[in-house]
């Protein structure tokens, strides 16, 4: 079978992003069971990998850009990017037919793509917008568009998959889809090669780690919170902090960098408690998880993220936000504690449990990778994903 992804960015080395990392695993494990895998990305490059095709934009698009400028915001110029993505696809498609192709929901691009081409097409939710966007991002005129224009694609859509049930039906229920025909699949997750496994007897005892943006989305603010709280418990607590700096809304509409941020709640003789390390390769993000007593997640909302499962299958025990679909992804008390979202002293209870008790910490993240194995394993995920693609396949002949 040949088989088709639209990823927003590529390689995975270069670029921590979840769809990145989904698209990733099942490239390879598709391929592995000897499918062909075409991946379609964003970008001006170029990949030695005749399987990698990047999508530029056309002397006609570049035009229209311009134009557009005189009546709608520059960043509006997003949604219309859909038709050069279209003619990429096309243009491989009719050289050599691809069977069937994958793609996320943002900004609905997809239904110009389904508009424009033959090719049977599945959804994939790994926002959607109106569940991912935080509170001041929704309230704008480019959230509010993203989120209609998602919802619009997606009553187009013939069929939807959803690696989080929770995400799954609250999509359906918020655009009204309860006919579509949909499919409840897990992301994949694979060691990369090199991974260490956690180890209590090689773990610093006294650090705490957080992956992720230091943005709202990602809880950087919470987690910050927490640790001071975690410091009254235990004042030899480090936080290991990794991940870009997008910063957090001010009072008077600015954003605040991590280290402002940092310093407005942190006293000074505290903050030397705190390492931030920004964007580092995914090698060493392993590393840090295996020397790092506990993990933490604190986002306000993940559908099913990559960095809770990736800490999860190299036996970390893991403190996780409840929201979205993480509740799926981690049982509280047996393979994971779940906190509260946006709830910096219960975030720091549990950390502290985990920082008190090594016992429970190695007990959890043993389970805790058990469960990740056996569900998210990728040649499980590939058997059901390829179910569902000989369906929609069968669907289109039969239709």
């Amino acid at each position: 079978m040949h088989i088709a992804y639209w990823s927003p960015a590529w390689p995975i080395e270069r670029f921590h992003n979840g769809i990145v990392t989904y698209v990733h695993w099942m490239k390879v494990e598709l391929e592995r069971q000897g499918h062909r895998v075409t991946v379609f990305t964003e970008g001006e490059e170029y990949s030695p990998n005749p399987n990698v095709n990047f999508v530029r934009l056309g002397v006609r698009d570049r035009v229209m850009r311009r134009v557009s400028r005189l009546w709608q915001p520059n960043e509006f110029w997003v949604f219309d990017y859909a038709a050069a993505i279209a003619r990429e696809i096309l243009r491989v498609h009719r050289r050599d037919r691809i069977d069937v192709l994958e793609t996320e929901e943002s900004y609905g691009w997809f239904a110009e793509i389904a508009r424009r081409t033959s090719i049977p097409l599945l959804v994939k939710l790994h926002g959607p917008a109106f569940l991912s966007l935080v509170e001041h991002e929704r309230e704008t005129q480019f959230g509010q568009e993203k989120i209609e224009r998602e919802g619009r694609a997606l009553h187009a859509a013939k069929w939807i998959v959803s690696p989080s049930v929770s995400t799954l039906s609250q999509t359906l229920t918020r655009y009204g889809l309860a006919q579509k025909a949909v499919r409840h699949i897990v992301n994949p997750v694979s060691m990369a090669r090199g991974a260490p496994l956690w180890d209590v007897r090689a773990c610093d005892p006294n650090v705490v780690l957080f992956v992720g943006r230091f943005d709202l989305r990602k809880g950087g603010d919470v987690m910050l919170k927490a640790f001071l709280l975690v410091l009254r418990e235990h004042p030899e607590a480090r936080l290991i902090f990794v991940g870009p700096d997008r910063g957090v809304p001010d009072a008077d509409g600015g954003l605040l960098n991590f280290q402002t941020y940092r310093d407005r709640i942190f006293p000074a003789e505290l903050r030397n408690r705190i390492e931030y390390r920004g964007h580092l390769p995914n090698d060493e993000v392993a590393r840090l998880r295996a020397q790092a007593m506990v993990t933490v997640v604190a986002s306000r909302w993940e559908n099913q993220g990559y960095a809770l499962l990736e800490a999860m299958l190299q036996g970390c025990p893991v403190v996780s936000t409840d929201a979205g679909g993480c509740s799926e992804s981690v049982t509280h008390g047996e393979t994971g504690l779940l906190a509260r979202s946006e709830d910096p002293s219960d975030f720091a209870m549990h950390i502290c449990q985990f920082l008190g008790d090594r016992n429970l910490a190695s007990s959890m993240g043993r389970a805790a990778r058990g469960q990740v194995r056996e569900v998210h394993s990728a040649e499980r995920v590939a058997a059901m994903t390829l179910d569902g693609y000989r369906d929609a396949i069968g669907s289109i002949a039969t239709g």
